[in-house]
C-alpha cells in the first residue's frame, strides 16, 4: 500500500510539472505562431502563377486550340472532367489571400491591397472555369465553423460588392492611399512597384468588364479607367514572373519526359490563321516537321484537335509540328503569365471599335500586335499591319482584333478558350473524336468531393444553372 501511495505521488508530482511546462515543451520553435506576410505573399504570387502556366500547358491551350495532342488526350477530345487539383489549391490559394488581407489590415495596408487583387484574379478563374462557385462564403471554415459554403451566382460574384469588379476597384483604392507607406517584400511580380500593381489590378479590371460585356453595358466603366491613365503602358507592366535556368523554379516541360513532350503539337486551326498572316511567330511558336527537315525543305503542318483511336492512324506525326524550342530546350525559355500589355491593347480596341471609348481602335490593336511579337522575341515584317488580312480595313475588324488577342495569349492560361466563348472568334474546329457530343465545352463539372460533402449547396446550384456538364453555359456567356 505505502509503494502504491509513493508511486501516486510520484505521478501526480510529475503530472503538475508537465502541464505547468506543457505549452513550452509542445511549442516548436521552428515553426513560427504569426505569419511574416512576405513569405506568404510569395507563396500566393508563385503558386498562383505557376498554376496558371501549368494549366495553360496541360488545358487551356488545347481548349483555345493553339496546340493539339496525339495521344487520346481527355481535353483535347473535350472530356474536361472536373480539374479537381486546381479547384483545391484555388481555394488553399484564397485561404492564404484571406490570412494576407487580415494581416495588412491590422498594420501593413500594401499587402492588403496587394491581396485583393490577387483574391480578383482567383475568383474571376474559379467562375470563369465552373459557372456559379463558393465564393462569399468560402474559406470560413477555420474562423467560423462554415464548411458547406453556398453556391453564389456568376453575375454575383462579378458584380456585386465584394466580387471581382469591386474587389479590384478597393485594392486599386489601398494601394493608391498607401503607396507612400511601407514597403512591401515578398513580391516576386513587381518587386515592391506599387505603381505596377496599380496599373495591373486596374487593366484586369478592363479584362473582367469585356467578359461581362454581353450582359451589362461596360462602356462608362472601361472609359473612366482609361481617362485616369493608371493602365499598363509597355511590356515592362507585364504581370509575369520568368522561370528560372536552376530547379525548383525551371519550367516543368523542361524536364518532362520526350515522349510526353512529343505528343503536343500545332494545331491546323493556328497553322490555318498563321499562314493566312504570313505572320512569323509560327516559327517562334512551331519546329518544322520531322518529315520535311529529312526532305531539305522546312515545312510547318498542324493536325486536328481531337484525335482518338479511330482516326490516329490517318496521320503521320513525322508530318506534323512540334512546339518550338522556347518551350522545351531551354528551363527558362518561357514565363509563367497572368496578363500581358498586348491583351490590354486588344480589349482597348475592341472597346473602341464598339463606340465604348474614345480613340482609334487601330491605334490600339497595332500597338497590341507589336507588343506581341516584341514579347516573343520575334521581327514584325515591315509590311505586317497594311496586309489585309491584318488591317481593320472592312466589316471583319471585330474579328481581327479578337483573332490577334488569341494569338497573343499563348500560355496565358484559359484566356485563348475564354475569349472565343464570348466572341466566337477566331472559328474553331469541332474536335475530331470529341466526347462531348460535338458541343463546344465551356466549363469543368463539380469536383466529386463537393457532391459528398456540400450536397445541399452543390444540388441548389446544379438546379439554378440547369446541369453540371462541360456545355452548361455561364451567366456571362448567355445572350
Amino acid at each position: 500500500m505505502k509503494l502504491k501511495i509513493l508511486f501516486f505521488f510520484t505521478l501526480l508530482i510529475g503530472f503538475n510539472s508537465c502541464t505547468k511546462d506543457f505549452e513550452e515543451i509542445n511549442t516548436n520553435p521552428n515553426v513560427p505562431t504569426a505569419v511574416n506576410p512576405q513569405f506568404l505573399l510569395s507563396n500566393i504570387i508563385w503558386n498562383t502563377m505557376n498554376n496558371q502556366a501549368v494549366d495553360a500547358w496541360n488545358a487551356g491551350n488545347y481548349l483555345g486550340q493553339l496546340m493539339a495532342r496525339k495521344d487520346f488526350n481527355e481535353v483535347d477530345r473535350w472530356d474536361l472532367r472536373s480539374n479537381q487539383e486546381l479547384w483545391d489549391q484555388s481555394y488553399l490559394l484564397l485561404r492564404d489571400i484571406q490570412t494576407l488581407i487580415d494581416l495588412g489590415q491590422s498594420d501593413q495596408p500594401t499587402y492588403a491591397g496587394v491581396a485583393l487583387v490577387m483574391r480578383g484574379y482567383l475568383a474571376a478563374n474559379l467562375t470563369d472555369l465552373w459557372g456559379d462557385v463558393p465564393y462569399f462564403e468560402a474559406i470560413q471554415g477555420e474562423n467560423q465553423g462554415n464548411f458547406t459554403p453556398r453556391y453564389d451566382t456568376q453575375e454575383a460574384i462579378y458584380t456585386a460588392e465584394g466580387g471581382i469588379l469591386s474587389t479590384l476597384e478597393e485594392a486599386v483604392r489601398i494601394l493608391e492611399e498607401n503607396q507612400s507607406g511601407l514597403a512591401i517584400q515578398g513580391d516576386v511580380l513587381y518587386d515592391g512597384d506599387l505603381e505596377q500593381w496599380i496599373r495591373f489590378a486596374n487593366s484586369l479590371r478592363i479584362r473582367y468588364l469585356l467578359r461581362i460585356s454581353n450582359r451589362q453595358d461596360v462602356g462608362e466603366a472601361i472609359q473612366a479607367i482609361v481617362d485616369d491613365g493608371r493602365i499598363m503602358t509597355s511590356n515592362a507592366d507585364d504581370a509575369l514572373v520568368p522561370y528560372l535556368s536552376t530547379a525548383p523554379n525551371q519550367w516543368f516541360v523542361h524536364n518532362i519526359r520526350s515522349g510526353d513532350f512529343g505528343d503536343v503539337r500545332m494545331s491546323t486551326t493556328i497553322e490555318e490563321v498563321l499562314n493566312n498572316l504570313d505572320d512569323p511567330r509560327l516559327m517562334t511558336w512551331f519546329r518544322p516537321t520531322e518529315a520535311s527537315l529529312a526532305g531539305g525543305n522546312p515545312e510547318y503542318t498542324g493536325m486536328p484537335n481531337g484525335i482518338g483511336p479511330a482516326t490516329r492512324s490517318n496521320y503521320d506525326f513525322s508530318e506534323v509540328s512540334q512546339p518550338g524550342p522556347m518551350f522545351r530546350d531551354v528551363p527558362d525559355g518561357v514565363d509563367a503569365v497572368l496578363m500581358h500589355y498586348a491583351e490590354l491593347q486588344f480589349a482597348l480596341a475592341e472597346a473602341a471599335e464598339r463606340d465604348w471609348i474614345n480613340g482609334a481602335a487601330a491605334d490600339y490593336y497595332e500597338e497590341g500586335i507589336r507588343a506581341s511579337f516584341d514579347y516573343f522575341g520575334t521581327t514584325l515584317p515591315s509590311d505586317y499591319l497594311e496586309r489585309t488580312t491584318v488591317a481593320l480595313t472592312d466589316d471583319t475588324t471585330i474579328e481581327k482584333i479578337i483573332t490577334q488577342k488569341w494569338l497573343a495569349s499563348m500560355l496565358v492560361g484559359y484566356e485563348g478558350w475564354l475569349n472565343y466563348r464570348r466572341t466566337g472568334f477566331p472559328a474553331l474546329q469541332i474536335a475530331v473524336e470529341n466526347l462531348n457530343n460535338d458541343e463546344f465545352p465551356v466549363r469543368y463539372i463539380y469536383p466529386a468531393t463537393e457532391q459528398a460533402l456540400n450536397a445541399a449547396n452543390y444540388q441548389e446550384a446544379v438546379s439554378r444553372m440547369g446541369s453540371d456538364n462541360h456545355s452548361t453555359k455561364g451567366w456571362w456567356e448567355q445572350q
